[in-house]
């Protein structure tokens, strides 16, 4: 039961850390529309579940099953891990304040990992933020003219 409360508990801080930084951080929003535009435009309203739960499981598959278990189970090893995340994210009109947030997530990702011992935690609240974040952009955003 606590693996769920973890989950809320990820999806809660990760999602509102996002929105302090799009209503804070330019530089952030500009490349968070960027990548939003170019991903979600076109999406029909059940297509946002499979771009939400596919990268949110095969990403944490790679970075918190695989590389984190290779680097070593230590927070030094989630630095890593999660700064390989973090410049995997850049391009696409995707800028540093991105990979920096995506170091961030890949971090907090990296240590609810450990302590949950468990890929389901980081794998659940990664495919339930996108989703949050999807559904939030095509309700918030304007239409392209």
């Amino acid at each position: 039961m606590w693996h769920l409360e973890l989950i809320t508990g990820l999806v809660i801080l990760i999602s509102s850390c996002r929105y302090l930084l799009l209503k804070t951080w330019p530089d952030f929003a500009e490349s968070t529309e960027a990548a939003n535009q170019q991903v979600l435009t076109s999406l029909q309203p059940l297509d946002y579940l499979v771009v939400s739960f596919l990268p949110g499981v095969t990403e944490e598959l790679l970075f918190r099953g695989a590389l984190l278990p290779l680097f070593g189970m230590d927070w030094k090893s989630v630095l890593l891990a999660a700064t390989i995340f973090g410049v995997l994210h850049l391009g696409n009109g995707r800028k540093y304040s991105f990979a920096i947030w995506a170091t961030f997530v890949g971090f907090v990702y990296g240590y609810a990992t450990i302590v949950s011992s468990s890929l389901v935690v980081p794998m659940a609240s990664h495919a339930l933020n996108n989703l949050a974040g999807g559904l939030l952009w095509r309700h918030t955003s304007k239409p392209a003219k």
